[in-house]
């Protein structure tokens, strides 16, 4: 139950505004306990509720440690050789290795409730919720692996309910961290990182780890911005086989991958294999593996999993769809019924049509009956800016793209509908407009089938990575639209099984309400303290907390979840399995078959 030969002291209770208390605790000082009592560490201590059968010890977690040698306190002011020799008197202590023999070391730590308390009676322990307050002065111990892992991952049942390791306690590499996948998916998730701090590596495992684990079918959506998880994430695009990648519109893949497709042959696929992976953004760890690429890309060519969409797929009513927010702006006056009608109309009637000769011949008729009546100057111009979008989309050069890696949003939507597999999309585009547009239309009509139908599973969670780049604070234009169904998919989506995730290095730029929406943060480096004080105010954890993670190495991450882990809202300090390895680890084994 604890660690022997490691006890310390409760020195004092204090309020605290985010975590209610904190508490100051005292471990006399060795080498060993500065090795074992790290940030993240549980400890137990008697609290007031302990009476004459029972012992009752409230958990607390480790926050901070500092080793502090009482010889030379906290002022080092004085005399410079008075205070240096003391100096060197005092590292002689610090040489103590499991034996305690000088009261003058002492490792301090700052300890925060995690609401639960270990019940001992009758030769039986269970953890509960805490009743009341630890007793200032009493000895304080520190939990094993055993117990810290049931502790942490409280109320969690490994057997029957649909969970992943997310991860091991960053102190101890045997406390598993367990996250419930429904909670993490349907009621969204942050990741928070500055450069360097491993974002898109940690994310790759997230994603793998969910697909691989999740006892149910679930899917996830990726909007790529940086083009950067083909390679991220090359082996579940080449495992699962309702995955893929879809580019936004011709430009964004090698002219000669088009060319292999509308005339398959060795060289071409030779040539589009080697084009794509050359296009593609490889991680600094797997930059010297390029080559060992070229096998699972063309994998990917020669399977269909790199597919095409364009506006020039979508029909004619998705089109004007698209585009009514521009419509119907501004005042119309008396003329607004007119031209929402007419764009109600057309959206309602070529839902399911494309542009041809017959039905753009109808469409011009129908502009021109609107167009003949007394308009107001603003519904006119709306109306001509209409015709003019119309007529440049029918008119718009379209470069032939064989069926079989052509991709529509309905095809899409089928695929996110499906319960009988699991699936990866990863959409990326030349065009940062045009990704940002993408988002709203699949994340509004995959919205609006399943309010409709009622349809609740699977699981789709809609990931976007730079997320300053998609849900700013003031967006307008495209950036407008991606905001507007992340809001949507943040504040309603849960009950249709449709959640999201959200990752930046630049938390200060994020449109506050949908900041406040996820449920589940990882936190690793954020030195400006306006992104830790955004995160904060949002989580309602103390700034604090998040000093931690300055002395994160690479796979360190602050987890902190209302629903998703066994302790709401206790920030847990975890270590993540780095993404190159298991990337390294997939591209060894095609290779060598």
């Amino acid at each position: 139950m604890f660690v022997s030969n490691m006890s310390g002291t409760l020195m004092k209770i204090s309020e605290n505004p985010d975590t209610r208390y904190e508490f100051e605790i005292w471990f006399d000082y060795t080498k060993r306990a500065i090795n074992l009592i790290r940030e993240g560490a549980m400890v137990a201590v008697q609290n007031f509720a302990t009476n004459s059968t029972e012992t009752h010890m409230s958990v607390l977690e480790i926050a901070s440690i500092l080793p502090m040698h009482y010889a030379l306190g906290h002022d080092i002011s004085g005399y410079p050789g008075f205070v240096v020799e003391a100096a060197h008197n005092a590292a002689l202590d610090w040489e103590q290795e499991t034996e305690s023999t000088e009261d003058t070391t002492k490792i301090r730590c700052i300890a925060i409730p995690t609401n639960l308390e270990l019940k001992l009676s009758n030769n039986q322990d269970n953890f509960q919720a805490d009743e009341n307050l630890p007793m200032i002065g009493s000895r304080v111990e520190l939990l094993n692996n055993k117990y810290t892992q049931r502790a942490i991952n409280l109320g969690i049942d490994h057997n029957t309910e649909n969970i992943l390791t997310v991860g091991q306690l960053a102190r101890d590499p045997e406390v598993n961290i367990w996250l419930r996948i429904e909670d993490l998916m349907k009621v969204h998730f942050g990741v928070f990182g500055f450069t360097g701090a491993g974002k898109s590596n940690f994310l790759s495992t997230l994603i793998s780890r969910i697909l691989n684990e999740s006892r149910e079918h679930v899917k996830i959506v990726f909007f790529d911005l940086m083009s950067e998880y083909t390679a991220l994430l090359i082996d579940k695009l080449v495992q699962l086989p309702n995955s893929m990648i879809v580019n936004l519109g011709e430009n964004t893949v090698p002219q000669s991958l088009l060319d292999y497709f509308n005339n398959p042959d060795n060289n071409r696929l030779i040539r589009a294999t080697n084009e794509f992976t050359r296009s593609t953004l490889f991680p600094k760890g797997l930059k010297r593996r390029e080559n060992d690429f070229r096998l699972p890309i063309q994998q990917l060519i020669e399977e269909h999993k790199i597919r095409i969409w364009r506006d020039a797929d979508q029909t004619i009513g998705q089109f004007v769809e698209g585009i009514e927010n521009e419509i119907l702006r501004g005042n119309m006056g008396t003329s607004a019924a007119t031209v929402r009608q007419l764009v109600q109309d057309l959206k309602d009637n070529y839902r399911t049509q494309h542009f041809n000769s017959t039905n753009w011949q109808q469409i011009q008729q129908r502009l021109a009956q609107a167009e003949g009546q007394q308009l107001s100057n603003t519904a006119a111009s709306n109306l001509r800016e209409l015709r003019q979008k119309l007529q440049a989309e029918y008119n718009r050069p379209r470069i032939t793209i064989p069926s079989a890696v052509r991709i529509t949003i309905p095809e899409i939507i089928n695929i996110l509908n499906d319960s009988n597999s699991r699936s990866l999309i990863i959409v990326q585009s030349h065009d940062p407009n045009l990704l940002r547009h993408f988002s709203w239309m699949l994340g509004n009509f995959t919205y609006e089938q399943r309010r409709t139908t009622g349809q609740i599973t699977p699981l789709v969670s809609f990931i976007f990575d730079e997320a300053d780049e998609f849900i700013p604070q003031g967006a307008r234009d495209t950036y407008a639209e991606s905001s507007d169904i992340a809001m949507t998919l943040a504040r309603r989506g849960r009950k249709f099984g449709l959640g999201i995730g959200i990752a930046t290095q630049r938390v200060i730029y994020l449109n506050t309400n949908i900041m406040a929406q996820p449920h589940t943060y990882f936190v690793s480096k954020l030195p400006r303290q306006s992104d830790r004080q955004r995160i904060s105010e949002a989580f309602g954890v103390s700034e604090d907390i998040f000093r931690q993670t300055f002395k994160f190495k690479k796979g360190d991450w602050l987890l902190v979840s209302y629903d998703a882990t066994g302790l709401d809202a206790i920030p847990i300090p975890i270590h993540v399995e780095n993404a190159d390895e298991r990337i390294g680890r997939f591209l060894d084994e095609v290779n060598r078959s």
